[in-house]
């Protein structure tokens, strides 16, 4: 079995979660932070949640079962 290049999804997911943890209690100081934390948690989110997603499919036996 020939091994996949690793594409390092789970750990930009979880960059983007410190980022977004690191702007939220930044803005208890500057409430520009905390509105830019507002501003991309959905894609945040929605990027984590793909990731993870994908892993866990492909772990699975991928899409092609």
């Amino acid at each position: 079995m020939e091994q996949q290049p690793k594409t390092y999804k789970r750990e930009v997911a979880m960059g983007m979660l410190l980022w977004l943890a690191g702007m939220a209690m930044w803005g208890i100081w500057e409430p520009e932070a905390k509105q830019a934390a507002e501003y991309f948690t959905l894609p945040i989110f929605t990027f984590v949640g793909g990731a993870f997603a994908m892993d866990a499919a492909f772990k699975q036996g991928g899409f092609g079962k």
